[in-house]
């Protein structure tokens, strides 16, 4: 099974680019955004830390021009207190080394702190410490190293020493705002530039590109719903690849053009005659409610094709079409229809008198070929002023003019009646149906021993069933074999007949056979098939029809000698007939000769017919063949037939044929 395929979803050109465009914009955007978070930390934090270490500077060497004034740690004290108020919140304190401790004495509260603070201990050891607490103040502790300024107090230290920490923190409330206040404009400044600039890049890839594209695809949905393959495509653009697109398709709608043009004359014109055809004729003839229409059929055209070929054949029609083309321009339109027949849609109702000059002017005009004159001559039928199936009328008319050997017949009611054609292609039609449907039905008349006056033989008659209704071989045997459905027709008989009788015990049934149904071996194949099938050879009687002479000798011996394998008895149909040939009854196994119809059914009133049958009768007896006697319509001749030894009578007058036996 096809897995099923999910919709695809359809996208223009113009929102495909909008949507690129939007989604580059947000992606520059965020992009911005954690850029600006990120700068305005690092930005924070480095200025932080640059003012922390100016103001620690500031502050130290303030207290380091006092200490060297001999001011106390009291009075330390107080200058700390009074710088803390430069800076809204700043907080300064300091804490000694443990050499200053050993010079100036340890202040314990100092000496618990830095024991428990980390920071102030890396400090000590000389290290800058910089932090941004969790609720964003500052902390800056300054080691503050011995100069050579401070030898003098601090006699136990080294330049390069650490005679203490300065410990100073403050909220950096000013350079936040700052710096919110910039990354905020900046921010929207690159917004409304981006903003801006993709907009602009929109418009221009919209003008420059999606928009020749959306007018190549309209103007292509134009063309191709409107079927207007000659109007061409403009594109407004300097862009070189969709001038390129512009102009291949351009040329691609004149190729298309040029086939299309090419196609829709072939499907309505004749190629031979560059005339309309017969599909442009129905065209025509739907336009209005009244057409007056003529065929003109060239007689016995197979007849030219044969002798002289296809090729002179064409070449007849194509000259016939200038000279009727000519003739009839006046008329109406002239069409070719199929094969040998040309068709004129009148634009009036010409008298009979103009088609009796045509057909003479046709027939004294010269087809030279070869050094050799064809003359050509036409039949024509005309219908006028007619609603509907004027082609089939006109049709059946000039086929009616041809089987009466007339040069012109116009249409007339009666002869729809008598359209033989057109019953030919609807008892085709029966036969197929029939066929398909088992509806070959066999009939059986029975044959009655004369002597005994018993019915011990039936005769199978191939009958068809329609709809419920019985027709007779005479109505369709001979378009079964113009059609080649009969082989199937007798094959359908065989089997019908045999399972009839598969059952029925002492009564014995014959089947008539031809000549082709002995030469076409599935026939042949389907009937042995059947006699092993059923094993009733010996109630089977095989009729040869005598009407048919028996050309191949070889073959119809060998096929009676395999009958005889399985007992079946071999009668000769219709003998006296026309084809009677005595010689060939010693050389054949015959069991019976059936008296032709003909001899039977004039006996009773004509003497040469009563001799005819008498010596007939006489010859088979001395050969040892029985005699049926066929067409035995009155009691008369059933009696005289008596007389004569006949052994087998068949007629109306003895049963008439039915579905079933008696």
């Amino acid at each position: 099974m096809t897995p099923k395929k999910s919709p695809v979803h359809m996208i223009s050109n113009r929102n495909l680019i909008l949507k690129i465009t939007l989604f580059i914009l947000m992606t520059s955007i965020i992009f911005i955004l954690l850029s600006s978070v990120l700068l305005k930390h690092k930005a924070l934090d480095d200025l932080a830390e640059d003012d922390a270490l100016k103001t620690s500077e500031l502050i130290f060497e303030t207290m380091n021009t006092r200490m060297q004034e001999g001011w106390a740690k009291d009075d330390l004290t107080k200058i700390i207190n009074r710088l803390e108020f430069i800076r809204e919140d700043l907080k300064v304190k300091s804490y000694r080394s443990p050499k200053v401790e050993e010079i100036l004495g340890v202040h314990q509260a100092d000496k618990l702190i830095v024991e428990n603070d980390l920071l102030i201990q890396k400090a000590m050891a000389g290290e800058k410490q910089f932090q941004i607490q969790e609720d964003g103040s500052i902390r800056y502790l300054y080691p503050m190293k011995v100069s050579a300024e401070c030898i003098t107090c601090h006699y136990n230290t080294q330049i390069g020493d650490v005679n203490g920490v300065l410990d100073i923190s403050y909220p950096p409330s000013q350079i936040k705002i700052s710096l919110d206040s910039m990354t905020f404009y900046f921010i929207i400044f690159f917004i409304i530039t981006m903003l801006i600039f993709f907009y602009i890049f929109f418009l221009i890839i919209d003008i420059k590109m999606v928009k020749p594209i959306v007018t190549l695809t309209k103007q292509i949905s134009e063309v191709s719903n409107g079927k207007d393959f000659n109007k061409e495509v403009f594109l407004k653009t300097n862009i070189s690849e969709m001038k390129l697109l512009q102009v291949s398709f351009n040329k691609l709608l004149k190729t298309i053009n040029k086939y299309y043009n090419q196609l829709l004359h072939s499907i309505y014109f004749h190629k031979l005659t560059a005339l309309p055809n017969i599909i442009k004729l129905e065209q025509d003839l739907a336009k209005q409610s009244l057409n007056s229409l003529v065929i003109i059929n060239i007689d016995d055209f197979k007849t030219i094709n044969y002798f002289y070929g296809t090729k002179v054949g064409d070449e007849i029609i194509k000259k016939l079409a200038k000279l009727l083309l000519q003739a009839t321009s006046n008329a109406g339109v002239l069409y070719k229809l199929h094969g040998d027949e040309f068709a004129i849609l009148l634009d009036k109702n010409i008298e009979y008198d103009y088609w009796e000059k045509l057909i003479d002017e046709v027939k004294r005009y010269k087809f030279l070929y070869d050094e050799s004159t064809i003359r050509v001559t036409i039949s024509i039928g005309i219908a006028y002023d007619e609603k509907e199936k004027i082609i089939d009328k006109v049709t059946a008319t000039v086929r009616q003019a041809i089987n009466e050997n007339k040069s012109i017949k116009v249409f007339d009611e009666s002869l729809l009646l008598e359209d033989v054609h057109t019953s030919h292609i609807q008892w085709t039609k029966n036969i197929e149906v029939a066929l398909e449907n088992n509806q070959i039905v066999p009939f059986f008349q029975p044959i009655k021993d004369a002597k005994t006056d018993e019915i011990i033989k039936y005769e199978t008659l191939a009958r068809l069933e329609k709809n419920g209704e019985i027709f007779t071989p005479d109505m369709f045997i001979d378009i079964s074999k113009k059609s080649k459905q009969y082989d199937e027709f007798t094959r359908a008989m065989i089997r019908n007949s045999f399972e009839y009788f598969q059952d029925k015990e002492n009564i014995s049934f014959s089947i008539n056979f031809s000549i082709d149904d002995i030469q076409n071996h599935k026939t042949t194949e389907v009937l042995f098939e059947y006699l092993d099938k059923f094993d009733i050879g010996d109630r089977f009687i095989v009729e040869l029809l005598e009407t048919e002479e028996f050309e191949d000798f070889d073959i119809i011996n060998n096929f009676i000698q395999k009958l005889k394998t399985y007992k079946v008895k071999i009668a000769i149909d219709d003998f006296g007939s026309g084809y009677s040939n005595f010689a060939y009854i010693g050389n054949l196994q015959i069991d019976f000769l059936k008296l032709d119809s003909s001899l039977i059914e004039n006996i009773h009133t004509n003497t040469d017919s009563y001799k005819v049958v008498k010596n007939i009768n006489s010859f088979a007896h001395d050969m040892g063949l029985e005699t049926i006697a066929e067409k035995v319509h009155c009691e008369e001749i059933e009696v005289l037939l008596k007389k004569l030894g006949v052994d087998y009578l068949q007629g109306y007058h003895i049963g008439k044929p039915k579905d079933s036996i008696l």
